[in-house]
């Protein structure tokens, strides 16, 4: 049957449920205390766009220094043209 809800079981069982049905209700009640509330949700949003923002961050940094690489080569290899064709 699965996990079930000792306290609700045995709370059913005291207010003399049948043992199959409080043994059923228990097992439903187990299940729903693992369902996120909306602030869990919102905690765990928060969390997730912190966790983007700074990984966003590494890559800007990372990106300007590609952006730097291939300006600065491209420079060097339109110098290098320039010569080629104008000072053979």
């Amino acid at each position: 049957m699965g996990v079930i809800s000792t306290e609700m079981y045995e709370a059913l069982l005291l207010a003399n449920v049948p043992e199959d049905k409080a043994k059923a209700a228990a097992a439903e009640v187990a299940k729903t205390q693992d369902l996120a509330s909306k602030t869990d949700l919102l905690e765990l949003g928060a969390q997730l766009r912190a966790e983007m923002d700074k990984r966003f961050a590494a890559i800007e940094k990372s990106l300007a220094v590609v952006k730097f690489a291939v300006f600065s080569g491209g420079s060097i290899i339109l110098a290098l043209l320039v010569k080629l064709v104008f000072f053979p």
